[in-house]
């Protein structure tokens, strides 16, 4: 019997380390754009709403202030008016009035000996009541501030969470490809740049020696995707048969940014280059929105047009000397 309860545990552990929980995928460049934008939007709303506690506890401090004044005029007013009482009226009369320990005892005092008259004891306890309300109001009020505060609090550390997030993944990026995936050494080219002399294995153009022999060296080190080399007219290396554009899908190129295995193509193949650039005279490699140059090293590309082919989100372009 007890051996019966164990085998379904186990089985259950079992299927539990067989089939593990996936992880969570980290977050790309335009969510976390997408969440910084949520994040400044809340923050703008907690702004707004913090003002907006703060402009009604300015009202009410007005109207504390304003009640105030008038509760300490209609006791001015009692005090005149019982001075009077004990200097022309009969003392028994205002020992009540003038015993008062405060103005609202006051009020009760001369209600009680029936000098105050019923409209002036009406105002006087209206006066009172409005100003322990207004000052009930003014300690609810300041836990709202503080709430919306707090609110506001929350919503700065988020959006500069996401803010720093979002830094330090186009540092990441900017950092430029890594590995090569262990492909072999390029050979040292060992003459000059030269003219567009040779014929351009992928077109009906040319291309210069030096750019022939990268092309050559590229297919040597395994990288065997659709490429492209000579293009006329525009400007750039292209026309000049000293740049070759090499797809990140094995086809062709794609109107979408890779992904997978061709993201990772093209992470290899662009730190190929770099890693080559000497023996091959590179002058330049531009990939998934970052350009590279011996000088300048990988860096933010600042020819992004927003699309896969300007943002170089789809191939490597190379440029030779």
């Amino acid at each position: 019997m007890r051996s019966k309860q164990i085998l379904p545990v186990v089985l259950l552990a079992v299927l539990v380390a067989f089939f593990p929980a996936p992880a969570s995928a980290e977050p790309d460049e335009k969510t976390l754009e997408s969440d910084l934008a949520a994040a400044i939007d809340k923050v703008a709303d907690a702004e707004d709403a913090v003002d907006a506690a703060n402009a009604r506890a300015a009202e009410l401090e007005v109207k504390i202030a304003d009640t105030q004044a008038l509760f300490d005029e209609l006791t001015v007013d009692l005090n005149e008016y019982a001075v009077y009482l004990h200097t022309e009226g009969e003392l028994e009369t205002t020992n009540a009035i003038l015993s008062s320990e405060n103005s609202r005892d006051l009020v009760d005092a001369m209600t009680y000996t029936g000098f105050l008259g019923s409209e002036r004891a009406a105002l006087m306890n209206e006066a009172g009541a409005l100003l322990d309300e207004l000052e009930a109001q003014r300690a609810a009020h300041a836990d709202e501030i503080k709430t919306a505060e707090d609110a506001l609090e929350d919503a700065e550390k988020a959006a500069d969470e996401l803010e720093e997030q979002l830094e330090d993944l186009r540092a990441e990026e900017a950092a430029g490809p890594g590995s090569d995936g262990g492909a072999p050494a390029a050979e040292g080219y060992g003459g000059d740049g030269g003219g567009c002399t040779e014929d351009d294995p992928t077109t009906d153009g040319c291309l210069t020696p030096r750019t022939l022999h990268m092309y050559n060296e590229t297919k040597e080190a395994g990288f065997d995707h659709y490429v492209s080399c000579y293009r006329s007219g525009g400007s750039g290396e292209h026309p000049l048969g000293r740049a070759c554009d090499w797809a990140a899908d094995e086809s062709g190129f794609q109107n979408e940014d890779a992904s997978g295995s061709d993201k990772e193509y093209g992470d290899q193949l662009a730190a190929w280059y770099v890693n080559n650039a000497d023996s091959l005279g590179v002058e330049y490699v531009i990939w998934y929105r970052e350009f590279w140059s011996s000088s300048s090293g990988w860096r933010s590309y600042s020819g992004a047009g927003g699309d896969p082919a300007s943002d170089h989100t789809n191939h490597v372009h190379v440029s030779m000397r």
